[in-house]
């Protein structure tokens, strides 16, 4: 009995609701006017941060609706595992969602200097300028034919050397006119 008083009770209120103009789903949904969408806001656009100095975990989080793209550089000035450079200047107003570049640092670059005693001199030394290092030359010559051999180099072949370190040789030659005992190529 009680259900149905209550299910007569139900259509009574539905009949009157849809008599009234009333839709049933706005009993459960009102769509918004367009006033009320154009009040509402819609964040499309943010603040690109500043990123340098910072690690990739650090960026992300300062970077929450904003996609990175790493690439790893060699840098000896900036600290392993850092960001030293972004493509979007800090301040500068983005869409969200814009892809950002940034740079991080893979810190110094470290080289092995390769064998070259076997080589003469000059060809010694345009192998190690071409793999990073500069050159320091000191002549020594005594006697005899000249041979341009290698007499001795520091730091020593196989060892690992920061990207732009000097090399030292000395070599069995005589120095070049308008030059001193010792020369940097």
């Amino acid at each position: 009995m009680k259900f149905k008083k209550l299910f007569c009770i139900s259509i009574c209120i539905f009949s009157v609701l849809s008599l009234s103009g009333c839709n049933m789903p706005d009993l459960f949904y009102k769509t918004p006017s367009l006033k009320e969408v154009q009040q509402q806001e819609i964040k499309t656009k943010t603040v690109m941060p500043d990123l340098n100095g910072l690690t990739y975990e650090q960026a992300v989080e300062k970077t929450e609706n904003i996609p990175l793209i790493v690439t790893k550089q060699y840098n000896d000035k900036v600290k392993k595992n850092k960001i030293y450079w972004q493509s979007v200047k800090a301040g500068k107003e983005i869409s969200i969602g814009t892809p950002v570049d940034i740079v991080i640092s893979k810190g110094i670059q470290m080289i092995k200097i390769p064998k070259v005693s076997d080589m003469d001199y000059l060809a010694a030394s345009t192998v190690l300028k071409s793999v990073g290092f500069k050159v320091k030359i000191k002549y020594q010559h005594k006697w005899g034919e000249e041979s341009g051999d290698i007499i001795s180099m520091s730091p020593q072949e196989g060892k690992k050397m920061p990207y732009g370190s000097t090399v030292k040789m000395t070599v069995d030659a005589v120095r070049p006119e308008n030059s001193t005992s010792e020369a940097t190529i």
